[in-house]
Protein backbone atom coordinates (compact mmCIF):
# COMPACT_ATOMS: atom_id res chain seq x y z
CA UNK A 1 0.00 0.00 0.00
CA UNK A 2 2.73 2.40 1.03
CA UNK A 3 4.82 1.45 -1.98
CA UNK A 4 1.92 2.04 -4.29
CA UNK A 5 1.32 5.43 -2.67
CA UNK A 6 5.01 6.30 -3.05
CA UNK A 7 4.93 5.24 -6.66
CA UNK A 8 1.87 7.40 -7.16
CA UNK A 9 3.47 10.45 -5.55
CA UNK A 10 6.65 9.97 -7.56
CA UNK A 11 4.60 9.69 -10.68
CA UNK A 12 2.65 12.82 -9.78
CA UNK A 13 5.82 14.79 -9.01
CA UNK A 14 7.47 13.44 -12.10
CA UNK A 15 4.54 14.38 -14.26
CA UNK A 16 4.25 17.75 -12.54
CA UNK A 17 7.92 18.37 -13.06
CA UNK A 18 7.61 17.39 -16.69
CA UNK A 19 4.69 19.71 -17.10
CA UNK A 20 6.63 22.59 -15.54
CA UNK A 21 9.61 21.87 -17.74
CA UNK A 22 7.48 21.89 -20.83
CA UNK A 23 5.88 25.14 -19.75
CA UNK A 24 9.26 26.81 -19.30
CA UNK A 25 10.44 25.52 -22.62
CA UNK A 26 7.40 26.99 -24.27
CA UNK A 27 8.09 30.40 -22.74
CA UNK A 28 11.74 30.36 -23.82
CA UNK A 29 10.82 29.60 -27.41
CA UNK A 30 7.69 31.66 -27.60
CA UNK A 31 7.90 33.97 -30.64
CA UNK A 32 8.47 37.66 -29.85
CA UNK A 33 5.66 40.03 -30.69
CA UNK A 34 6.05 41.41 -34.20
CA UNK A 35 6.40 44.89 -32.72
CA UNK A 36 9.70 43.79 -31.11
CA UNK A 37 11.25 42.48 -34.29
CA UNK A 38 13.10 45.25 -36.19
CA UNK A 39 13.60 45.45 -39.91
CA UNK A 40 16.26 47.38 -41.87
CA UNK A 41 15.41 49.00 -45.17
CA UNK A 42 18.54 51.07 -45.83
CA UNK A 43 21.89 51.88 -44.27
CA UNK A 44 23.86 54.87 -45.61
CA UNK A 45 26.52 55.68 -46.53
CA UNK A 46 27.64 52.40 -48.07
CA UNK A 47 31.31 53.37 -47.72
CA UNK A 48 33.20 55.24 -45.06
CA UNK A 49 35.72 54.95 -42.30
CA UNK A 50 36.04 54.36 -38.59
CA UNK A 51 33.98 57.12 -37.02
CA UNK A 52 31.62 57.49 -39.96
CA UNK A 53 28.04 58.03 -38.86
CA UNK A 54 25.68 55.62 -40.60
CA UNK A 55 21.98 56.32 -40.93
CA UNK A 56 19.80 53.22 -40.59
CA UNK A 57 16.19 53.40 -41.71
CA UNK A 58 13.60 50.71 -41.04
CA UNK A 59 10.94 49.89 -38.45
CA UNK A 60 10.42 48.69 -34.87
CA UNK A 61 13.65 50.15 -33.54
CA UNK A 62 13.52 50.34 -29.73
CA UNK A 63 15.26 52.61 -27.26
CA UNK A 64 18.47 50.95 -26.09
CA UNK A 65 19.02 49.04 -29.34
CA UNK A 66 22.59 48.11 -30.21
CA UNK A 67 24.24 48.19 -33.63
CA UNK A 68 27.01 46.03 -35.03
CA UNK A 69 29.09 46.62 -38.14
CA UNK A 70 30.56 43.27 -38.99
CA UNK A 71 31.31 41.72 -35.60
CA UNK A 72 32.14 45.02 -33.88
CA UNK A 73 29.69 46.90 -31.68
CA UNK A 74 29.09 50.58 -32.40
CA UNK A 75 30.29 52.78 -29.51
CA UNK A 76 27.57 55.37 -30.08
CA UNK A 77 23.98 54.62 -31.06
CA UNK A 78 21.13 57.11 -31.17
CA UNK A 79 17.64 55.71 -31.67
CA UNK A 80 15.99 58.81 -33.06
CA UNK A 81 12.65 57.12 -33.64
CA UNK A 82 11.14 53.72 -34.29
CA UNK A 83 12.24 54.06 -37.90
CA UNK A 84 15.59 55.87 -37.63
CA UNK A 85 18.92 55.06 -35.98
CA UNK A 86 22.26 56.90 -36.13
CA UNK A 87 25.34 54.85 -35.27
CA UNK A 88 29.09 55.41 -35.40
CA UNK A 89 31.22 52.86 -37.24
CA UNK A 90 33.42 51.18 -34.60
CA UNK A 91 37.17 50.72 -34.66
CA UNK A 92 38.67 47.36 -35.45
CA UNK A 93 36.68 46.63 -38.59
CA UNK A 94 38.58 45.29 -41.62
CA UNK A 95 39.18 47.43 -44.69
CA UNK A 96 37.72 46.88 -48.15
CA UNK A 97 35.36 44.06 -47.12
CA UNK A 98 31.58 44.26 -47.38
CA UNK A 99 30.16 44.00 -43.88
CA UNK A 100 26.74 43.28 -42.41
CA UNK A 101 24.96 45.96 -40.38
CA UNK A 102 22.89 44.52 -37.52
CA UNK A 103 20.33 46.13 -35.21
CA UNK A 104 19.36 44.33 -31.98
CA UNK A 105 16.58 45.49 -29.68
CA UNK A 106 16.87 45.02 -25.88
CA UNK A 107 14.18 42.31 -26.07
CA UNK A 108 16.43 40.28 -28.34
CA UNK A 109 14.72 41.02 -31.62
CA UNK A 110 17.27 41.63 -34.33
CA UNK A 111 17.64 42.36 -38.02
CA UNK A 112 20.55 42.40 -40.44
CA UNK A 113 21.38 44.02 -43.75
CA UNK A 114 24.14 42.14 -45.55
CA UNK A 115 26.83 43.84 -47.65
CA UNK A 116 25.72 47.17 -46.19
CA UNK A 117 29.04 48.87 -45.38
CA UNK A 118 32.64 48.84 -46.54
CA UNK A 119 35.49 50.65 -44.81
CA UNK A 120 37.71 52.35 -47.38
CA UNK A 121 40.73 54.61 -47.40
CA UNK A 122 39.77 58.28 -47.25
CA UNK A 123 39.27 60.00 -50.61
CA UNK A 124 40.57 63.58 -50.92
CA UNK A 125 38.84 65.39 -53.79
CA UNK A 126 39.54 69.10 -53.25
CA UNK A 127 41.36 71.50 -50.99
CA UNK A 128 39.69 74.91 -50.86
CA UNK A 129 37.45 73.65 -53.68
CA UNK A 130 40.51 73.37 -55.94
CA UNK A 131 42.84 70.67 -57.19
CA UNK A 132 45.84 73.06 -57.31
CA UNK A 133 45.33 74.86 -53.99
CA UNK A 134 47.61 77.34 -52.27
CA UNK A 135 47.62 79.36 -49.07
CA UNK A 136 49.65 81.19 -46.48
CA UNK A 137 50.89 79.66 -43.23
CA UNK A 138 48.01 79.98 -40.79
CA UNK A 139 45.36 80.39 -43.47
CA UNK A 140 42.13 78.40 -43.26
CA UNK A 141 41.73 75.44 -45.59
CA UNK A 142 38.77 73.15 -46.21
CA UNK A 143 39.43 69.59 -47.38
CA UNK A 144 36.58 67.93 -49.26
CA UNK A 145 36.15 64.27 -50.04
CA UNK A 146 34.72 61.11 -48.52
CA UNK A 147 35.35 58.51 -45.79
CA UNK A 148 37.07 60.88 -43.36
CA UNK A 149 34.78 59.73 -40.54
CA UNK A 150 32.28 61.94 -38.70
CA UNK A 151 34.37 61.63 -35.56
CA UNK A 152 38.06 62.47 -35.88
CA UNK A 153 39.34 59.81 -33.50
CA UNK A 154 42.86 59.09 -34.68
CA UNK A 155 42.37 60.90 -37.98
CA UNK A 156 44.94 63.46 -39.14
CA UNK A 157 45.54 66.02 -41.87
CA UNK A 158 49.17 65.88 -42.96
CA UNK A 159 51.03 68.63 -44.83
CA UNK A 160 54.54 68.31 -46.23
CA UNK A 161 57.66 69.47 -44.37
CA UNK A 162 59.56 69.69 -47.65
CA UNK A 163 61.29 66.31 -47.39
CA UNK A 164 60.42 63.22 -49.40
CA UNK A 165 58.26 61.60 -46.72
CA UNK A 166 58.15 64.03 -43.79
CA UNK A 167 54.83 65.48 -42.69
CA UNK A 168 53.44 68.11 -40.34
CA UNK A 169 50.13 67.45 -38.61
CA UNK A 170 47.53 70.18 -38.86
CA UNK A 171 45.51 71.18 -35.82
CA UNK A 172 41.78 70.48 -35.83
CA UNK A 173 40.24 73.17 -33.63
CA UNK A 174 37.06 71.37 -32.60
CA UNK A 175 34.83 68.35 -33.23
CA UNK A 176 32.62 70.29 -35.66
CA UNK A 177 35.64 70.83 -37.92
CA UNK A 178 35.93 67.12 -38.78
CA UNK A 179 33.14 65.40 -40.71
CA UNK A 180 32.88 62.46 -43.06
CA UNK A 181 32.98 64.67 -46.16
CA UNK A 182 34.90 67.81 -45.16
CA UNK A 183 37.54 68.95 -42.70
CA UNK A 184 38.35 72.52 -41.64
CA UNK A 185 41.89 73.26 -40.48
CA UNK A 186 44.74 75.74 -40.95
CA UNK A 187 48.09 75.46 -42.69
CA UNK A 188 50.56 74.58 -39.89
CA UNK A 189 53.83 76.38 -39.32
CA UNK A 190 56.77 74.83 -41.14
CA UNK A 191 54.67 73.60 -44.07
CA UNK A 192 56.47 73.57 -47.41
CA UNK A 193 55.27 72.98 -50.96
CA UNK A 194 54.19 69.37 -51.29
CA UNK A 195 51.35 66.89 -50.90
CA UNK A 196 48.54 67.16 -48.38
CA UNK A 197 46.75 63.96 -47.31
CA UNK A 198 44.13 62.73 -44.86
CA UNK A 199 44.93 59.73 -42.66
CA UNK A 200 42.33 57.66 -40.78
CA UNK A 201 42.33 54.38 -38.89
CA UNK A 202 41.72 52.61 -42.20
CA UNK A 203 44.55 54.17 -44.21
CA UNK A 204 45.78 57.23 -46.11
CA UNK A 205 44.06 59.20 -48.84
CA UNK A 206 45.37 60.17 -52.21
CA UNK A 207 47.40 63.39 -52.13
CA UNK A 208 46.75 66.84 -53.59
CA UNK A 209 49.72 69.18 -54.22
CA UNK A 210 49.63 72.26 -51.99
CA UNK A 211 51.66 75.42 -52.64
CA UNK A 212 52.61 77.63 -49.73
CA UNK A 213 52.34 81.31 -50.60
CA UNK A 214 54.14 84.13 -48.86
CA UNK A 215 52.40 87.12 -47.36
CA UNK A 216 53.00 89.41 -50.31
CA UNK A 217 54.95 92.55 -49.58
CA UNK A 218 53.45 95.92 -50.47
CA UNK A 219 55.11 99.30 -50.08
CA UNK A 220 52.79 102.07 -51.30
CA UNK A 221 55.32 104.70 -50.29
CA UNK A 222 57.69 103.42 -52.96
CA UNK A 223 55.22 103.07 -55.84
CA UNK A 224 56.99 103.40 -59.15
CA UNK A 225 54.74 103.01 -62.18
CA UNK A 226 56.40 101.50 -65.26
CA UNK A 227 54.96 101.10 -68.74
CA UNK A 228 54.71 97.82 -70.61
CA UNK A 229 53.37 96.60 -73.96
CA UNK A 230 50.39 98.79 -74.91
CA UNK A 231 46.99 97.47 -75.92
CA UNK A 232 46.46 96.99 -79.66
CA UNK A 233 43.20 98.95 -79.30
CA UNK A 234 42.49 101.89 -76.97
CA UNK A 235 39.39 101.15 -74.86
CA UNK A 236 37.52 101.91 -71.66
CA UNK A 237 34.70 99.99 -70.01
CA UNK A 238 36.61 96.78 -70.76
CA UNK A 239 37.61 94.01 -68.37
CA UNK A 240 40.89 92.33 -67.43
CA UNK A 241 41.84 89.13 -65.63
CA UNK A 242 44.99 87.57 -64.23
CA UNK A 243 44.75 83.81 -64.82
CA UNK A 244 47.23 81.04 -63.94
CA UNK A 245 47.38 78.24 -66.52
CA UNK A 246 49.55 75.10 -66.48
CA UNK A 247 51.13 74.29 -69.83
CA UNK A 248 51.63 70.77 -71.20
CA UNK A 249 54.74 70.38 -69.00
CA UNK A 250 52.82 71.56 -65.92
CA UNK A 251 54.74 74.82 -65.84
CA UNK A 252 52.44 77.52 -64.49
CA UNK A 253 52.17 80.69 -66.57
CA UNK A 254 50.38 83.86 -65.51
CA UNK A 255 48.35 85.47 -68.29
CA UNK A 256 46.46 88.73 -68.54
CA UNK A 257 43.20 88.58 -70.51
CA UNK A 258 41.57 91.78 -71.80
CA UNK A 259 38.08 91.66 -73.28
CA UNK A 260 35.62 94.03 -74.94
CA UNK A 261 35.26 97.70 -74.05
CA UNK A 262 34.28 100.89 -75.86
CA UNK A 263 36.47 102.41 -78.53
CA UNK A 264 37.03 106.11 -79.15
CA UNK A 265 34.02 106.18 -81.51
CA UNK A 266 31.80 105.03 -78.62
CA UNK A 267 31.11 101.60 -80.09
CA UNK A 268 31.93 98.37 -78.25
CA UNK A 269 34.38 95.75 -79.51
CA UNK A 270 34.48 91.96 -79.37
CA UNK A 271 38.24 91.77 -78.85
CA UNK A 272 39.68 89.07 -76.58
CA UNK A 273 43.44 89.21 -76.21
CA UNK A 274 45.92 87.73 -73.77
CA UNK A 275 49.56 88.20 -72.87
CA UNK A 276 51.99 86.37 -70.60
CA UNK A 277 53.39 88.13 -67.55
CA UNK A 278 57.19 87.86 -67.58
CA UNK A 279 59.39 87.41 -64.52
CA UNK A 280 59.97 91.18 -64.33
CA UNK A 281 56.23 91.91 -64.33
CA UNK A 282 55.81 93.02 -67.93
CA UNK A 283 53.56 91.73 -70.72
CA UNK A 284 55.64 89.89 -73.31
CA UNK A 285 53.20 90.40 -76.22
CA UNK A 286 49.47 90.52 -76.91
CA UNK A 287 47.87 87.62 -78.78
CA UNK A 288 44.33 87.47 -80.13
CA UNK A 289 42.20 84.48 -79.25
CA UNK A 290 38.54 83.52 -79.76
CA UNK A 291 36.51 86.71 -80.05
CA UNK A 292 33.67 87.43 -77.66
CA UNK A 293 30.24 86.19 -78.78
CA UNK A 294 29.33 89.84 -79.53
CA UNK A 295 30.64 93.38 -79.23
CA UNK A 296 30.41 94.17 -75.54
CA UNK A 297 31.25 96.79 -72.91
CA UNK A 298 30.87 97.21 -69.16
CA UNK A 299 30.65 93.46 -68.72
CA UNK A 300 32.33 91.52 -65.92
CA UNK A 301 34.74 88.61 -66.26
CA UNK A 302 36.08 85.95 -63.90
CA UNK A 303 38.13 82.79 -64.41
CA UNK A 304 37.52 79.43 -62.73
CA UNK A 305 40.60 77.20 -62.81
CA UNK A 306 41.98 74.27 -60.79
CA UNK A 307 43.73 76.94 -58.69
CA UNK A 308 40.49 78.42 -57.31
CA UNK A 309 37.62 76.02 -58.04
CA UNK A 310 36.56 72.51 -59.05
CA UNK A 311 36.86 73.43 -62.72
CA UNK A 312 38.36 70.69 -64.87
CA UNK A 313 41.09 70.97 -67.49
CA UNK A 314 42.81 74.36 -67.63
CA UNK A 315 39.63 76.13 -66.56
CA UNK A 316 37.03 78.52 -67.91
CA UNK A 317 36.54 82.24 -68.43
CA UNK A 318 33.08 83.68 -67.78
CA UNK A 319 31.81 86.84 -69.49
CA UNK A 320 28.93 88.18 -67.45
CA UNK A 321 26.24 90.63 -68.55
CA UNK A 322 27.29 93.90 -70.18
CA UNK A 323 25.90 96.25 -72.83
CA UNK A 324 25.65 95.25 -76.51
CA UNK A 325 25.94 97.61 -79.53
CA UNK A 326 22.21 98.35 -79.45
CA UNK A 327 22.37 99.47 -75.83
CA UNK A 328 20.61 96.37 -74.52
CA UNK A 329 21.73 95.28 -71.07
CA UNK A 330 22.28 91.53 -71.04
CA UNK A 331 21.53 88.60 -68.75
CA UNK A 332 23.87 86.41 -70.78
CA UNK A 333 26.73 84.50 -69.17
CA UNK A 334 29.15 83.06 -71.74
CA UNK A 335 31.79 80.43 -70.96
CA UNK A 336 35.12 80.08 -72.75
CA UNK A 337 37.20 76.93 -72.24
CA UNK A 338 40.90 77.59 -71.65
CA UNK A 339 43.59 75.61 -73.44
CA UNK A 340 46.93 74.91 -71.77
CA UNK A 341 48.65 77.42 -74.07
CA UNK A 342 46.37 80.23 -72.87
CA UNK A 343 44.12 80.34 -75.92
CA UNK A 344 40.33 79.98 -75.67
CA UNK A 345 38.54 77.20 -77.50
CA UNK A 346 36.00 78.04 -80.17
CA UNK A 347 33.10 78.62 -79.73
CA UNK A 348 31.99 80.25 -76.51
CA UNK A 349 29.27 78.30 -74.69
CA UNK A 350 26.28 79.46 -72.72
CA UNK A 351 25.46 78.72 -69.09
CA UNK A 352 22.86 79.87 -66.53
CA UNK A 353 21.75 83.41 -67.35
CA UNK A 354 21.74 86.11 -64.68
CA UNK A 355 18.51 86.60 -62.73
CA UNK A 356 18.27 90.11 -64.21
CA UNK A 357 20.09 92.23 -66.84
CA UNK A 358 23.29 93.70 -65.38
CA UNK A 359 26.36 95.70 -66.31
CA UNK A 360 29.24 97.06 -64.21
CA UNK A 361 28.50 94.44 -61.55
CA UNK A 362 31.16 93.09 -59.24
CA UNK A 363 32.14 89.43 -59.59
CA UNK A 364 34.55 87.19 -57.68
CA UNK A 365 35.16 83.48 -57.22
CA UNK A 366 35.73 82.06 -53.75
CA UNK A 367 36.16 78.33 -53.09
CA UNK A 368 34.18 77.21 -56.09
CA UNK A 369 31.34 79.74 -55.87
CA UNK A 370 30.75 82.68 -58.22
CA UNK A 371 29.40 85.79 -56.49
CA UNK A 372 27.72 88.67 -58.35
CA UNK A 373 27.31 91.90 -56.38
CA UNK A 374 25.43 95.06 -57.37
CA UNK A 375 25.63 96.62 -60.83
CA UNK A 376 23.21 98.52 -63.06
CA UNK A 377 20.15 97.14 -64.81
CA UNK A 378 17.64 98.37 -67.41
CA UNK A 379 17.45 102.17 -67.47
CA UNK A 380 20.92 102.37 -65.87
CA UNK A 381 19.25 101.82 -62.50
CA UNK A 382 21.70 100.76 -59.80
CA UNK A 383 20.87 97.64 -57.78
CA UNK A 384 21.84 96.14 -54.43
CA UNK A 385 21.18 92.50 -55.31
CA UNK A 386 23.72 89.79 -54.54
CA UNK A 387 23.73 86.33 -56.14
CA UNK A 388 25.77 83.15 -55.90
CA UNK A 389 26.13 80.12 -58.19
CA UNK A 390 28.24 77.00 -57.74
CA UNK A 391 30.76 76.21 -60.47
CA UNK A 392 30.61 72.63 -61.71
CA UNK A 393 33.72 70.74 -62.91
CA UNK A 394 32.48 71.00 -66.52
CA UNK A 395 32.31 74.79 -66.24
CA UNK A 396 28.55 75.01 -66.09
CA UNK A 397 26.99 77.10 -63.34
CA UNK A 398 24.46 75.84 -60.85
CA UNK A 399 21.27 77.72 -60.13
CA UNK A 400 21.60 81.31 -58.99
CA UNK A 401 20.89 81.72 -55.28
CA UNK A 402 19.87 85.00 -53.69
CA UNK A 403 22.25 86.23 -50.99
CA UNK A 404 21.72 89.15 -48.56
CA UNK A 405 21.41 92.50 -50.35
CA UNK A 406 23.97 95.26 -50.03
CA UNK A 407 23.01 98.02 -47.56
CA UNK A 408 22.53 100.31 -50.57
CA UNK A 409 22.52 100.28 -54.37
CA UNK A 410 25.96 100.23 -55.99
CA UNK A 411 27.37 100.16 -59.52
CA UNK A 412 30.84 100.90 -60.95
CA UNK A 413 32.13 99.82 -57.52
CA UNK A 414 35.02 97.62 -56.50
CA UNK A 415 34.59 94.03 -55.31
CA UNK A 416 37.34 91.85 -53.83
CA UNK A 417 37.64 88.86 -51.52
CA UNK A 418 40.18 88.19 -48.77
CA UNK A 419 40.34 85.96 -45.71
CA UNK A 420 36.80 84.64 -46.01
CA UNK A 421 35.13 88.02 -46.57
CA UNK A 422 33.73 89.96 -49.53
CA UNK A 423 34.43 93.70 -49.75
CA UNK A 424 32.44 96.23 -51.80
CA UNK A 425 34.14 99.62 -52.15
CA UNK A 426 32.56 102.89 -53.27
CA UNK A 427 30.53 103.02 -56.45
CA UNK A 428 27.64 104.92 -58.02
CA UNK A 429 24.45 105.10 -55.97
CA UNK A 430 21.92 106.29 -58.59
CA UNK A 431 21.27 105.77 -62.29
CA UNK A 432 23.79 107.33 -64.64
CA UNK A 433 25.56 107.10 -67.99
CA UNK A 434 28.34 104.49 -67.73
CA UNK A 435 30.59 106.68 -69.92
CA UNK A 436 30.01 109.86 -67.91
CA UNK A 437 33.19 111.38 -66.52
CA UNK A 438 31.79 113.39 -63.64
CA UNK A 439 31.50 112.47 -59.97
CA UNK A 440 28.75 113.49 -57.57
CA UNK A 441 26.53 110.47 -56.98
CA UNK A 442 29.23 108.09 -55.80
CA UNK A 443 29.88 106.68 -52.34
CA UNK A 444 32.72 106.65 -49.83
CA UNK A 445 31.39 103.58 -48.00
CA UNK A 446 33.01 100.17 -47.73
CA UNK A 447 30.76 97.17 -47.11
CA UNK A 448 31.89 93.70 -46.06
CA UNK A 449 30.21 90.31 -45.62
CA UNK A 450 31.56 87.16 -43.99
CA UNK A 451 31.43 83.98 -46.07
CA UNK A 452 30.34 80.75 -44.41
CA UNK A 453 33.37 78.57 -45.18
CA UNK A 454 31.31 75.39 -45.14
CA UNK A 455 28.31 76.43 -47.22
CA UNK A 456 29.56 79.44 -49.17
CA UNK A 457 26.56 81.48 -48.06
CA UNK A 458 27.02 85.15 -47.18
CA UNK A 459 26.16 86.82 -43.91
CA UNK A 460 24.53 90.22 -43.71
CA UNK A 461 26.61 93.10 -45.04
CA UNK A 462 28.23 95.49 -42.57
CA UNK A 463 29.27 99.08 -43.17
CA UNK A 464 32.98 99.31 -42.35
CA UNK A 465 33.68 101.85 -39.58
CA UNK A 466 36.35 103.51 -41.74
CA UNK A 467 35.18 104.97 -45.05
CA UNK A 468 37.22 105.71 -48.16
CA UNK A 469 38.98 109.06 -48.05
CA UNK A 470 36.62 110.38 -50.71
CA UNK A 471 33.52 109.20 -52.54
CA UNK A 472 34.71 107.28 -55.58
CA UNK A 473 33.44 105.29 -58.57
CA UNK A 474 34.70 103.77 -61.82
CA UNK A 475 37.95 102.94 -60.03
CA UNK A 476 40.08 99.82 -59.52
CA UNK A 477 39.95 97.94 -56.20
CA UNK A 478 42.53 95.23 -55.54
CA UNK A 479 43.92 93.18 -52.65
CA UNK A 480 47.67 93.36 -52.08
CA UNK A 481 49.69 92.04 -49.17
CA UNK A 482 46.75 92.07 -46.77
CA UNK A 483 45.74 95.57 -47.87
CA UNK A 484 42.85 96.90 -49.93
CA UNK A 485 44.37 99.13 -52.61
CA UNK A 486 42.20 101.57 -54.60
CA UNK A 487 43.42 103.58 -57.55
CA UNK A 488 42.12 106.10 -60.09
CA UNK A 489 38.44 106.55 -60.91
CA UNK A 490 36.22 109.56 -60.28
CA UNK A 491 36.31 111.36 -56.95
CA UNK A 492 35.68 114.87 -55.63
CA UNK A 493 38.24 117.53 -56.47
CA UNK A 494 39.52 115.66 -59.52
CA UNK A 495 40.08 117.50 -62.81
CA UNK A 496 41.45 116.39 -66.12
CA UNK A 497 44.71 118.30 -66.31
CA UNK A 498 45.94 118.20 -62.71
CA UNK A 499 47.38 115.35 -60.69
CA UNK A 500 44.65 113.81 -58.53
CA UNK A 501 45.55 114.09 -54.85
CA UNK A 502 43.86 110.78 -54.02
CA UNK A 503 45.03 108.73 -57.00
CA UNK A 504 46.07 105.82 -54.76
CA UNK A 505 44.79 104.89 -51.30
CA UNK A 506 45.17 101.76 -49.19
CA UNK A 507 44.11 100.28 -45.84
CA UNK A 508 45.01 97.18 -43.83
CA UNK A 509 42.50 94.31 -43.62
CA UNK A 510 42.12 93.24 -39.99
CA UNK A 511 41.71 89.66 -38.77
CA UNK A 512 38.09 90.30 -37.77
CA UNK A 513 37.19 91.38 -41.31
CA UNK A 514 37.12 95.10 -40.63
CA UNK A 515 39.35 97.43 -42.62
CA UNK A 516 41.56 100.08 -41.04
CA UNK A 517 41.83 103.74 -41.92
CA UNK A 518 42.66 104.54 -45.53
CA UNK A 519 45.96 106.27 -46.19
CA UNK A 520 47.25 108.04 -49.24
CA UNK A 521 49.76 106.26 -51.45
CA UNK A 522 50.26 108.93 -54.08
CA UNK A 523 53.91 109.86 -54.33
CA UNK A 524 55.93 111.64 -56.98
CA UNK A 525 55.69 108.79 -59.48
CA UNK A 526 52.03 108.46 -60.37
CA UNK A 527 49.76 107.15 -63.08
CA UNK A 528 49.24 110.79 -64.06
CA UNK A 529 52.95 111.52 -64.46
CA UNK A 530 53.75 108.16 -66.06
CA UNK A 531 50.72 108.01 -68.35
CA UNK A 532 49.86 111.65 -68.90
CA UNK A 533 46.31 111.69 -67.52
CA UNK A 534 43.96 110.83 -64.71
CA UNK A 535 41.97 107.68 -65.50
CA UNK A 536 38.51 106.23 -65.02
CA UNK A 537 36.72 103.15 -66.38
CA UNK A 538 40.12 101.46 -66.63
CA UNK A 539 40.81 97.80 -65.85
CA UNK A 540 43.09 96.68 -63.05
CA UNK A 541 44.63 93.40 -61.92
CA UNK A 542 46.95 92.30 -59.14
CA UNK A 543 49.47 89.48 -59.21
CA UNK A 544 52.36 88.10 -57.16
CA UNK A 545 55.80 87.40 -58.57
CA UNK A 546 58.10 84.50 -57.70
CA UNK A 547 59.63 86.51 -54.85
CA UNK A 548 56.25 87.04 -53.21
CA UNK A 549 56.07 90.69 -54.23
CA UNK A 550 52.59 92.01 -55.04
CA UNK A 551 52.09 94.04 -58.20
CA UNK A 552 49.34 96.17 -59.71
CA UNK A 553 48.68 96.57 -63.42
CA UNK A 554 46.38 99.32 -64.76
CA UNK A 555 45.14 98.75 -68.29
CA UNK A 556 43.61 101.32 -70.66
CA UNK A 557 40.73 103.51 -69.54
CA UNK A 558 39.23 106.88 -70.39
CA UNK A 559 40.80 110.27 -69.77
CA UNK A 560 39.27 112.34 -66.98
CA UNK A 561 37.96 115.56 -68.51
CA UNK A 562 37.74 113.96 -71.96
CA UNK A 563 35.64 110.78 -71.68
CA UNK A 564 35.74 110.12 -75.43
CA UNK A 565 39.52 109.85 -75.28
CA UNK A 566 40.31 106.18 -74.77
CA UNK A 567 43.77 105.01 -73.78
CA UNK A 568 45.95 102.07 -74.76
CA UNK A 569 48.62 102.58 -72.10
CA UNK A 570 49.43 99.86 -69.56
CA UNK A 571 51.28 100.75 -66.38
CA UNK A 572 52.37 98.41 -63.62
CA UNK A 573 53.95 98.69 -60.22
Amino acid sequence: MESRLLIKLILIFTITGAVLLLTNCKKDNEPLPLSEIPSIQTSEPAEGSIGTEITIKGSNFKSGASVKVGDKVSPTVEVSSGSLIYAIVPSGIPANILLTVEVKNPSGGEASLVNAFKAINPVLSYVNSATRPSGNIGSTVILEGNAFGDIQGGGKVLFSDGTATGTITAIIAGPDDWTNTFIVTTVPGGTMDGPVIVQTGIGKSNSIPFKVTANATFSPSTINWTSTTALPLAVSGHNALNVSVDDASLVTNQYVYVSGGRKSDGNPTDQMIFGRITSDGRIDAWTSTTLLPSDLSFHTTVAATPFNSKAGGSGYIYVIGGINPGGTILTTVSTGTLNNDGTIKTPWAGTKALPKPLYSAGAVIFRGSLYIVGGSTTGNVTVKNVYRALINPDGQLGDWETMPDLPGERSHHGLVTFGGYLYCAGGETVAGDPDAGTAGTNSDQLFYSKINLRTGELGSWTVNPNSLQKSRSKHSTLVLGGNIFITSGLYSGLSGGVQGSSENIYAVINADGTVGSFNGATGSNTLFTAGGSNLFNQAGISYIDADGVAHVMIIGGAKVGSPATKLDKILFY
